[in-house]
């Protein structure tokens, strides 16, 4: 009887430690990215989960926008890409690999016009025409 009960203890254990491990964390949010390659603005949502984030943008009646961040890549609607390679091509040359990075954990590039809030990130660059725009919605 113990062994059964020993049994049937670690089965939930084990059961709550990986359903916790592997939970997606999402957060609704209102993105603008507008760069000479990409313009949206819309609403849609922040999902985080293992090794991943991924900013899903809904675009009105469209097909949404998916840029998934790992730890060596970019995918951008299911077309992955190293991120060095991402960045130069969809963003602007000069900026560096994880850039993406820190613009989703709402931290501001170094030399960049960027301010950062708890819930909102807005960096501008003029020269190259580029803004983006996060903000979480409650």
């Amino acid at each position: 009887m113990r062994i059964k009960k020993s049994l049937f203890l670690i089965f939930h254990f084990s059961l709550l430690i990986f359903s916790t491990a592997c939970s997606v964390k999402t957060t609704p949010i209102y993105a603008v990215i507008k760069t000479p390659k990409i313009k949206i603005a819309d609403e849609g949502f922040i999902k985080e989960g293992l090794g991943y984030k991924k900013l899903i943008i809904y675009k009105a009646a469209n097909k949404p926008i998916e840029i998934t961040i790992k730890n060596s890549y970019i995918c951008f609607n299911n077309k992955c890409i190293d991120k060095a390679t991402f960045i130069h091509n969809y963003i602007s040359k000069t900026y560096p690999a994880d850039f993406f990075d820190k613009i989703l954990n709402y931290k501001c590039p170094r030399g960049f016009f960027c301010k950062s809030y708890k819930n909102k990130i807005l960096f501008k660059d003029n020269k190259n025409q580029i803004l983006i725009m996060i903000k979480e919605i409650k």
